[in-house]
């Protein structure tokens, strides 16, 4: 992509973290954004921000679980703004999952959030896509889908599902002209990671950093990036090692402070 110019670029879960930054990152860069979450008046506050600094920017609320809703919202956001040049499927939740206090309905929000949510986000603009024989998906997964983290084997597993997912749709849409980017960043300073001691988490990054380095990768068509360098190492040695020693990593890493729902 040789400039962001009037590209019509559609994120969902814009409200805050990642989707934020970028939003008001590409909006600077000379694209128009279409803006979906379930927050209004985060939603509000952006679009009028990034107006305000001269950008172009719409939103619709949708929750990304919902077919419908995201279907309905993308097609709201691509009448204002134009056909989706560039879809980023940002949306997500992190819940811990321990093993002692495992349950359903935690692992399933997780899992319908980060996966379906996806899932859902890239039907919405797709066929589109493929009609005109142009565009470009990308979805944000995770470092932690290359490992099973402790006290998070529902949000390991449902960026890994995220991974599996745009590697095989790389593979089917390359002759359809549309092109895929599979985005798997380490520990950023986003409410994602309310609950852990961000003192204490190795190579934090800015949410604004952050996107910098994924409109790059979108830029040069990368079909999988990972970041930061670091963690995407220790990730990858912390793998290989045998069970005992992955185990005792694993038991030094930073705890999330768990509260059962409802209890806080």
């Amino acid at each position: 992509m040789a400039s962001w110019d009037g590209k019509c670029v559609l994120i969902t879960g814009a409200s805050s973290g990642i989707g934020a930054a970028l939003a008001e990152h590409l909006a600077r860069r000379g694209a128009a954004v279409g803006l979906t979450a379930r927050r209004e008046d985060r939603l509000r506050e952006l679009v009028e921000r990034i107006r305000h600094a001269g950008g172009r920017a719409e939103f619709a609320t949708a929750d990304v679980t919902d077919p419908d809703q995201i279907l309905a919202a993308c097609g709201a956001l691509e009448q204002a703004l134009g056909p989706c040049d560039v879809l980023i499927a940002n949306a997500g939740v992190a819940r811990p999952t321990p093993g002692e206090r495992f349950t359903a309905a935690d692992a399933n929000l997780v899992l319908s959030t980060n996966v379906l949510g996806v899932v859902n986000s890239v039907a919405a603009v797709l066929p589109g896509m493929v009609e005109r024989r142009r565009g470009h998906l990308v979805a944000i997964a995770s470092i932690a889908a290359m490992m099973g983290l402790p006290n998070s084997g529902a949000y390991s597993a449902s960026k890994a599902a995220v991974v599996t997912l745009m590697e095989s749709l790389r593979v089917d849409l390359y002759r359809k002209k549309v092109k895929v980017t599979t985005v798997c960043p380490g520990f950023i300073d986003t409410p994602l990671l309310d609950g852990y001691p961000r003192e204490v988490l190795p190579t934090m990054m800015s949410a604004e950093r952050a996107a910098g380095i994924i409109a790059r990768a979108i830029e040069r068509g990368r079909g999988k990036v990972w970041f930061p360098f670091r963690t995407w190492a220790l990730a990858r040695i912390a793998r290989a090692l045998p069970f005992c020693l992955y185990r005792r990593v694993c038991e030094r890493l930073p705890k999330h402070n768990y509260q059962p729902p409802g209890d806080g």
